[in-house]
């Protein structure tokens, strides 16, 4: 199941296991999970507190394209690990979060600081090839600015000895 190339590079695999442990914490025990980005593996979802977990992975054929299948306010986590840096549009798939969040639902994304990019090519030189390139990096400024009208980033950390950082955002109510 999944792709062995990624299973077997340590790198990557204790990449993915440092970012689980960071997000695990901040995911509540609710109902519905949607994990963005999941991989063939699932590997955040099989490890989520929450009853209903749902997937969506390009690699699995399960490509968002601008909607989710999702009833408005219905969702209680929403988590892109390492996800959003690889959008061309990463507006369009805010505002869709937007509108599948409960108004207490909580927005968990992780993406790599851009002088990071260096020790990615390093420690997987393949990286790209098999997950896409980079579109942008972000750090709080510019995150804050695409979830402007949209969430709040309530927490933010640093990770990976500061190549990697988490925000976990609130919605801001219409």
């Amino acid at each position: 199941m999944g792709n062995p190339e990624k299973l077997l590079n340590p790198c990557t695999w204790l990449t993915r296991e440092i970012r689980t442990r960071k997000v695990l914490p901040f995911i509540p025990g609710a109902e519905i999970h949607i994990d963005i980005g999941c991989g063939p593996e699932e590997y955040l979802l099989k490890r989520s507190p929450c009853r209903r977990r749902i997937g969506f992975d390009q690699q699995t054929g399960q490509g968002l394209i601008d909607k989710i299948a999702a009833e408005d306010n219905s969702i209680d986590c929403i988590t892109m690990l390492a996800v959003i840096e690889h959008l061309s549009y990463p507006e369009k798939i805010i505002q869709e979060c937007h509108r599948i969040i409960k108004d207490d639902g909580k927005l968990i994304i992780t993406t790599p600081k851009s002088w990071g990019r260096w020790l990615m090519k390093i420690y997987d030189p393949r990286y790209e090839k098999r997950e896409g390139p980079h579109q942008r990096y972000y750090n709080l400024d510019s995150m804050h600015k695409l979830l402007e009208g949209f969430f709040k980033v309530k927490t933010y950390q640093t990770f990976m000895l500061g190549f990697n950082q988490i925000f976990i955002c609130t919605k801001i109510r219409d």
